[in-house]
C-alpha cells in the first residue's frame, strides 16, 4: 500500500488514500482453471478498513481492455469515506440495512479482450468462479461477527453488485450465458463507458457472435418468468456513457434500450447527471471525482444487508439510480410518476407571522435578503378552460434539501379538523404564530426539485461546484391545492427566488423547419420567446440525427447589468437520457447521440422527434433572446468518421478486390498483366459508376425500409413445391435482415454516405498502393545497392547452388513444421505475419528481377510476375487488421507466462490457403492464364461474389472478409497447380529424398 493525496474538486479539501490489495491465494486452481493467469483481489483502504476480511456487501470490479485491476480504487476510496464519515454516524443507517461495501477486483493483466472473444469467454468464466468462491467468504466472517444470539442474524449472501468498465461491462452480460453461472448471483451491473451494442473492433469472428448471443439472451430474458433460469426479472442494467470526449469507444454504442426494458435499466450520459454536467473520456469516467461521488453515493443508496441479495428490490434500485443519475427533467417512465410526490409538512397556522398573499398570477420575484419567519402565498389558478395558466415553474440559487430553511408547500384551508395523528408537528419549525389565525394543511413538494447547473454573469463554463433548484409543477396535476406557499424558516442571505405561474404553450415554439433549409440557411430567430417566461422551449424536429452538430450563437442584449442570473440553457432529446446544460450561454455547439447502426430503434415512452432546448432567463428583463444555429460541417464530418471507422476496413478491400478483376480480365484474354495503378484506372473507368450506382440505390433503399424489414430465401424465391415446415426452416435459416447490410443507416437524409465512403475508399487504397510500392522500391534500391548488381541477380535468379529437389524439400518441410507450431503452439495469425512478409521478399525479388535479371525478351513476363505479386501484397496488406489484434493478445500472454492455446485460433484450414499461395508464388512461378471462358468466368464470379459480400456485410459482419479472401486464394492455388502439376511433382520428389536420407541414415 501506499500514500496517495487526491484532490477532491476546486476549492475542496484534500483527502488521503491509503489504498492496499489483498490478493485471495484462497482462490486457486482447485477453484479455477485460470488461476495461473488471473488473480482475484480485495481492495482495502487503510484509513477506514481495519480488516483484512470482507465484512459487508460484495462487489465485483470488471476492468476493461488492456484494463488495470488498480482502477477501481477511486470508487471504492470514495465509497468508504461517504460510508464511514458520514451514513454510519446517521441514526438509522444501521437499521435500513446499509453496511460498507467490499470491494473485489480482478486483474486480467491487462488483456485486450475487445480484440479477442476467446479472451473474453475466459474472463467471463474465471469471474463466474470468482463469484462463487467471493459469496463462500462470507458465511464464515458473518457468523464470527455475531455477538448477540438474541437478534435475528444477517442471511447469507447470494449475489454481488457488479462494475463494469468498457469491455467489462461485456465481460458482465456474459457471465449469464456461461455453464458455470450461478443463477440470481448478480443483480445490478452498473457499467461505464461499455459499448454494449457493437464490438468496437469486429475483426474477430468469436467476439461478433459472443455480442449476438449476450443480446439475444438479453432481449428475451426480461420476457421469460422469473423461476426460469434465463430470467432477468430481478437484474438492473445502468449504462453510462462518456458523450463527445469519448471518442475510444462511440456513445451510441452504449445505449441499452434496445437490449433492457425502461423498468430494469437506461442509458445515461455524464452530461445529464446532477453535479457532473460535463462529457468525459475513456479513462476519465474512472477517477473524475464529481461523478465517483454520485456512484458511490448510488451504490450505498440501494444495498441491503438484511436481504440475501444484499440489495433493495429492483423497483427501489431504478429509484434510487433515477434520483442520483437524472436530473429529474426527463419524462417519466409511467405516466403516474408525474404526478408530484409530496411529503406531509403538518397544520401551519398564521396570525401575526410575517406573510404575504400574491395576486392571481403574480411573478414572485425575490434578490437579496428576506428575514426568517416569511410566508408567500401564490393562489393557484383554476384549471383549463377556466385559466390559461397551466404550469408553476420555480428557480433559487438556495438549497432545498431538509433543514435548509426554505420549503416549497402545497397547501389548502383546513375547513375540518384532521386526524390527531396527522396533527403532530414540530412547533418550534411549523407553527409560526397564535392558535386563532386561520389554519392551512400543508404539504412539502420541496424534494420534486431539480439540480441544475448555476449560471452568473461571472460563471464562463460547467465545472464549477455551484448549483441552481427548479421546480416545475402541472396545475392540473396539483389537485385541489388552493395556494402554494413559498416559507422561510431562516433568512435569506445574498439569494434570488423567482416563481411564477404562466401559460406554457405561449412559451414553446415549434421550429418546422426541412433539412435542406436547415443546412443551406440554417435557423435565425430574432425574438425568443415572444412572451418572456422563466423558463422557454425551443424545439427542433428536424435534428436528430447523432452524425451532425451545430453551432449555436444567443444573445441578449440590455440586460447584463440588471439581471439576477445569466441566461442558461437544457439542450436533451426524449429518445434517450441525454441532457447537456450550457451556462451563460453564448457561443455553442448542439450535438445529440441516438441509436447505434444496424439496431433496430425502439422507441421510447412519451418520445417526441427532434432537439429540444430549455431556455432559463430572468423574466423581470423584457428583452428576448436572437438565436442563430448553424451546421459545422467539419465538426459532422468528423462524427461521421468515427461512427463509421471499420468503413475504412471494408470498402478499401471491396476496391482491391475489384481492381483485381479488371486486371484478371485483361491479363486472361491475352493482354500484359496491367500493374495495380493501371488496373485501378480501368476499374474506375469500366465499372466504377455502375457500381456506384448500385450502391446508391442499395442505400436509398434500405435507408426508406423498415429496421426491421426482412427476407428469405422463400420470399425471394416461392417454393410453392415445398411444406409448410420446410418453407418455415428455409426461411428461418435464410433469413436476413435489411438493417444489417452496408452502413445500418436508418435516415433517409443519408442515403449518400455509403457512395460517398465508396469514393473516399478509392483514394484509402490508391494511398495503400503508393506506400507499398514505395517501400518495395526502396528495399530494392537498399538490396542492389548493398550488393553488386551480378552477384545479386545470380543469387536471387540463377542459385546454382541449389537443385530444384532440395528447394521442394526445404519448403515441404518449412510448410510442414509451420503447420505443427499451429496447430500445437503458435495462433495461424502469426503464420499469417510470416507469409505476408515471405511474400513481400517475393515481391521485391521479382522487381529485381524485372529490372536487372532478364534479357528484353523476357522483361514482360518479369513485368508481369511483379504486378502479379504487387497486387496480391496490396490484399494481403488490407487482410492484416484481421490478424494482427489476435497476434497482439497472443504476444501478451506470452508475456505472463500463459501458454494455454487459444481453440479456434489453431485452425490449420484458416492458414493453409495463405501458406500454399505463398509457397507457390516463392517458387518463381507466374500465374497460368485461363484460356478457357469457364476459368474465365469462375475467377470473375468469385470476385463478383466477395465484393456483393463485403459491399452488404463487410461493415457489420468485418471479419467475413478474411475467409472469403481464403477462397479467392485456394482458387488462385488450383489455377496456378492446374498445368504445371506442382503438387504430384513435390510429392514425388518429397518422398524421393525422404527414401534417400532414410538409405544414406541406415
Amino acid at each position: 500500500s501506499f500514500l496517495h493525496y487526491q484532490k477532491d474538486a476546486p476549492g475542496c479539501k484534500v483527502s488521503m488514500m491509503y489504498p492496499s490489495y489483498i490478493k485471495q491465494h484462497g482462490f486457486d486452481s482447485e477453484q479455477t482453471r485460470f488461476a495461473g493467469k488471473y488473480g482475484l483481489y480485495l481492495y482495502r483502504d487503510g484509513m477506514y478498513d481495519r480488516s483484512d476480511q470482507p465484512t459487508g456487501i460484495p462487489a465485483l470490479f470488471i476492468p476493461g481492455n488492456a484494463g488495470s485491476y488498480k482502477q477501481v480504487r477511486s470508487i471504492a476510496s470514495e465509497t468508504s469515506e461517504l460510508y464511514y464519515d458520514k451514513i454510519l454516524r446517521e441514526s438509522d443507517s444501521q437499521n435500513s440495512g446499509v453496511r460498507p461495501i467490499d470491494f473485489f477486483t480482478v486483474d486480467f493483466n491487462e488483456e485486450f479482450s475487445a480484440l479477442h472473444g476467446h479472451s473474453l469467454l475466459e474472463q467471463a468464466e474465471y469471474l463466474n468462479d470468482a463469484i462463487r468462491y467471493i459469496l463462500s467468504l462470507y458465511p464464515a466472517v458473518r457468523k464470527g461477527q455475531q455477538t448477540d444470539p438474541s437478534i435475528q442474524p444477517h442471511p447469507d449472501p447470494t449475489a454481488v453488485i457488479i462494475i463494469g468498465h468498457s469491455m467489462g461491462g461485456v465481460v458482465a452480460r456474459t457471465l449469464f450465458t456461461m455453464p458455470n453461472y450461478q443463477p440470481e448471483s448478480i443483480n445490478t451491473i452498473l457499467t461505464m463507458a461499455t459499448p454494449h451494442i457493437l464490438p468496437p473492433a469486429p475483426f474477430d469472428w468469436q467476439i461478433s457472435k459472443i455480442y449476438t448471443d449476450i443480446n439475444d439472451f438479453w432481449r428475451n430474458g426480461y420476457s421469460q418468468s422469473a423461476a426460469s433460469q434465463n430470467s432477468l426479472a430481478d437484474v438492473t442494467l445502468i449504462s453510462i456513457a462518456g458523450g463527445n470526449l469519448h471518442t475510444v469507444v462511440c456513445s451510441d454504442s452504449a445505449n441499452i434500450n434496445s437490449l433492457v426494458p425502461a423498468s430494469h435499466g437506461f442509458t445515461v450520459f455524464t452530461t445529464s447527471i446532477p453535479n457532473v454536467w460535463t462529457a468525459m473520456d475513456h479513462q476519465c469516467i474512472l477517477w473524475c471525482n464529481q461523478l465517483v461521488k454520485v456512484v458511490a453515493k448510488s451504490l450505498l443508496g440501494i444495498v441491503d444487508i438484511r436481504r440475501a441479495g444484499q440489495t433493495k428490490l429492483s423497483q427501489k434500485r431504478m429509484t434510487i439510480f433515477r434520483k442520483m443519475f437524472l436530473t429529474g427533467l426527463e419524462d417519466p417512465v409511467d405516466p403516474e410518476a408525474n404526478k408530484p410526490k409530496i411529503d406531509s409538512f403538518g397544520i401551519t397556522n398564521f396570525g401575526k407571522a410575517s406573510y404575504q398573499f400574491l395576486d392571481m398570477g403574480q411573478r414572485l420575484v425575490l434578490n437579496g435578503s428576506v428575514s426568517a419567519a416569511k410566508v408567500y402565498l401564490m393562489p393557484i389558478p383554476p384549471p383549463a378552460p377556466h385559466s390559461t395558466l397551466n404550469t408553476f415553474s420555480f428557480l433559487t440559487d438556495q438549497p432545498l434539501i431538509k433543514g435548509s430553511g426554505l420549503d416549497i408547500l402545497l397547501c389548502d384551508v383546513m375547513t375540518k379538523e384532521v386526524p390527531e395523528h396527522d396533527n403532530k408537528i414540530d412547533l418550534s419549525v411549523n407553527d409560526l404564530t397564535l392558535p386563532t389565525a386561520p389554519r392551512l394543511l400543508c404539504y412539502s413538494v420541496s424534494n420534486e426539485a431539480s439540480l441544475v447547473p448555476a449560471s452568473k454573469s461571472d460563471i464562463k463554463n460547467i465545472m464549477h461546484d455551484k448549483s441552481f433548484n427548479f421546480l416545475k409543477l402541472k396545475v392540473k396535476e396539483l389537485g385541489d391545492y388552493q395556494y402554494i406557499a413559498i416559507m422561510f424558516q431562516k433568512e435569506l442571505v445574498n439569494g434570488f427566488l423567482i416563481g411564477e405561474f404562466f401559460d406554457e404553450r405561449i412559451s414553446l415554439m415549434d421550429i418546422n423547419t426541412s433539412m435542406k433549409d436547415l443546412l443551406m440557411d440554417g435557423i435565425h430567430i430574432d425574438a425568443f420567446p415572444e412572451h418572456i417566461a422563466l423558463v422557454s422551449t425551443l424545439r427542433i424536429p428536424v435534428i436528430d440525427s447523432s452524425l451532425l452538430t451545430y453551432k449555436m450563437s444567443v444573445r441578449r442584449t440590455g440586460c447584463v447589468d440588471q439581471q439576477i442570473f445569466a441566461p442558461f440553457l437544457r439542450q436533451s432529446i426524449s429518445a434517450m437520457y441525454e441532457s447537456k446544460f450550457m451556462v451563460n450561454v453564448d457561443d455553442s455547439n448542439l450535438n445529440i447521440h441516438g441509436q447505434a447502426p444496424f439496431v433496430t430503434p425502439v422507441s421510447a415512452p412519451n418520445s417526441r422527434r427532434g432537439l429540444e432546448l430549455q431556455f432559463w432567463m430572468d423574466p423581470t428583463c423584457s428583452t428576448p433572446l436572437s438565436i442563430d444555429i448553424e451546421l459545422d460541417w467539419y465538426g459532422s464530418l468528423g462524427k461521421i468518421v468515427m461512427r463509421f471507422q471499420m468503413v475504412a476496413a471494408a470498402f478499401p478491400f471491396i476496391i482491391a478486390i475489384m481492381t483485381l478483376r479488371a486486371q484478371f480480365r485483361e491479363y486472361d484474354h491475352g493482354g500484359p498483366f496491367l500493374s495495380f495503378g493501371h488496373g485501378l484506372t480501368l476499374f474506375i473507368r469500366q465499372t466504377f459508376l455502375k457500381f456506384l450506382v448500385i450502391i446508391s440505390l442499395l442505400s436509398i433503399y434500405q435507408s426508406i425500409t423498415k429496421a426491421s424489414k426482412t427476407y428469405s430465401l422463400v420470399d425471394l424465391f416461392p417454393m410453392d413445391y415445398a411444406s409448410g415446415d420446410m418453407q418455415k426452416a428455409i426461411k428461418a435459416k435464410s433469413s436476413f435482415n435489411v438493417n444489417d447490410t452496408l452502413l445500418g443507416n436508418q435516415d433517409p437524409f443519408f442515403w449518400f454516405l455509403p457512395p460517398m465512403f465508396f469514393v473516399m475508399s478509392v483514394g484509402i487504397t490508391t494511398f495503400c498502393w503508393i506506400l507499398l510500392s514505395s517501400i518495395v522500391r526502396i528495399v530494392t534500391f537498399v538490396v542492389v545497392f548493398i550488393n553488386r548488381r551480378a552477384k545479386c541477380v545470380t543469387r536471387l535468379v540463377i542459385r546454382p547452388s541449389e537443385t530444384k529437389a532440395s528447394v521442394l524439400l526445404r519448403r515441404a518441410v518449412t510448410t510442414i513444421i509451420l503447420f505443427i507450431l499451429v496447430a500445437s503452439f503458435v495462433p495461424y495469425q502469426f503464420a499469417y505475419i510470416v507469409a505476408f512478409f515471405v511474400h513481400f521478399v517475393s515481391c521485391v525479388r521479382s522487381l529485381v528481377v524485372a529490372r536487372y535479371g532478364h534479357k528484353s525478351s523476357n522483361a514482360q513476363e518479369s513485368w508481369d510476375r511483379y504486378h502479379y505479386l504487387q497486387s496480391m501484397l496490396i490484399l494481403l496488406f488490407m487482410l492484416l487488421p484481421f490478424n494482427l489484434p489476435v497476434l497482439m493478445v497472443w504476444i501478451r500472454n506470452m508475456s505472463v507466462h500463459w501458454f494455454a492455446p487459444f481453440s479456434w485460433d489453431h485452425s490449420i484450414m484458416a492458414i493453409a490457403p495463405v501458406i500454399f499461395y505463398v509457397e507457390i508464388i516463392t517458387s518463381g512461378s507466374m500465374l497460368p492464364r485461363s484460356t478457357g471462358s469457364n476459368s474465365r468466368a469462375i475467377t470473375g464470379f468469385i470476385l463478383f461474389l466477395i465484393t456483393v459480400y463485403a459491399l452488404l456485410y463487410g461493415v457489420r459482419y468485418t471479419y467475413l472478409l478474411y475467409f472469403s479472401s481464403l477462397g479467392f486464394l485456394s482458387w488462385l492455388i488450383l489455377l496456378h497447380i492446374r498445368e504445371s502439376l506442382w503438387i504430384g511433382k513435390t510429392t514425388i520428389v518429397y518422398f524421393q529424398n525422404i527414401f534417400k536420407f532414410n538409405k544414406k541414415r541406415s
